[in-house]
């Protein structure tokens, strides 16, 4: 069953998200998402690309107020009764619109943390601003559209391919989901979660904001995983997605495990493959053990794949580490994990999804 992984909010943009059980639908996306963002003073934008410092900086909604930490653990309580009540020309990536000034205390705070004249700017009770491609959908202060929806699936495939530990929080969705294949999110136009419908509006591009360590606020090596997305999600415009923007036909709550139901499909983008040539590795020969059986095994194939070159079955239904089917205790040795949920608690593995890396004995589930 596709389902709800995990629900983000992020009260002010660029900084850390908050971890939700439930959210609500409303005008501009989840309610609280994005709503305050940091500018120059004549209201143009300044995010953690320019800032990564930002990604340390926490926040909470208690009541009515929300909570800003910073990584020095001095904070502030911001209410947006206390902003100005005059509209200022605002804008976000070419898009012009108008917000509310916080108080110059809050103003100071900020600016003495980033060293530099800046402002925090609320929408307001009413969004006046709009995405460009919908002229009535309104959205909060997100790069684009009101909802960002990752599957967790395509995530441990990356990781799979990336060198670099990777953190899902990188790509700052507010919505996870698991139950299905990777990319399987590419073909869908319209889903279903909970009370509300979503549209899929595009893929989402994605910027240099994803190769920063969401906990240091510093830059993973070599681009990644950029460079890894570049081998595989590159365009014909040489952009590199990863997720999909969207837009909500209605209000409404959804929750953590909520079913995800695909209501109408569309083809998938078409995107240009360019793997650098694989560093090929010494295959090497290893023991399996199973049920007190001995076969010889590799380091090039899943466990899974050699169980059933040697007439061994094992039961599986996806073969791709989501439907957990055929799991196995890890006795003895160790081994390669294709992808993060490939291992479990108390040495419990996946063998449609782990390679040997020595000896190694496994039994059944008991």
């Amino acid at each position: 069953m596709i389902s709800i992984n995990q629900i983000y909010i992020y009260p002010v943009k660029s900084t850390q998200g908050i971890s939700l059980t439930k959210a609500n639908a409303v005008d501009g996306g989840f309610e609280n998402d994005r709503i305050l963002m940091i500018t120059e003073p004549d209201g143009t934008f300044i995010t953690a690309r320019q800032y990564p410092e930002l990604l340390k900086v926490e926040t909470a909604i208690i009541k009515n107020d929300i909570h800003v930490t910073l990584p020095s653990g001095e904070k502030i309580i911001i209410n947006l009764d206390d902003f100005s009540n005059n509209a200022e020309p605002t804008e976000v990536f070419g898009n012009r619109f108008t917000s509310y000034i916080a108080p110059i205390k809050v103003n100071q705070f900020i600016s003495q943390f980033l060293q530099k004249d800046v402002q925090l700017r609320w929408l307001g009770h009413q969004l006046s601003r709009r995405t460009k491609r919908y002229q009535k959908i309104p959205v909060s202060f997100a790069d684009g559209y009101p909802y960002l929806l990752i599957n967790k699936s395509s995530f441990d495939y990356l990781q799979h391919l990336c060198p670099e530990k990777l953190d899902i929080r990188q790509f700052r969705a507010n919505i996870i989901i698991q139950g299905t294949l990777p990319f399987a999110e590419d073909g869908w136009k319209t889903i279903k979660i909970g009370e509300v419908i979503f549209d899929i509006v595009k893929p989402c591009t994605r910027c240099i904001l994803t190769t920063m360590n969401v906990n240091t606020g510093k830059p993973l090596n070599n681009n990644e995983p950029l460079k890894t997305l570049g081998y595989f999600r590159t365009d014909e415009q040489g952009q590199i997605d990863f997720g999909v923007n969207m837009i909500a036909r209605d209000h409404g709550k959804i929750s953590v495990d909520d079913k995800i139901e695909v209501l109408a499909r569309q083809p998938a983008k078409n995107y240009i493959k360019a793997f650098p040539p694989e560093e090929k590795s010494e295959e090497q020969c290893y023991s399996i053990i199973f049920e007190e059986k001995t076969i010889k095994g590799n380091n090039k194939q899943t466990i899974l794949e050699q169980l059933e070159q040697n007439k061994i079955t094992l039961p599986y239904s996806c073969r791709t580490g989501i439907c957990g089917r055929c799991l196995v205790v890890l006795k003895k040795g160790k081994v390669n994990p294709l992808t993060q949920s490939a291992i479990k608690r108390n040495n419990q593995i996946l063998a449609c999804s782990c390679v040997p890396k020595s000896d190694i004995v496994i039994q059944l589930k008991k």
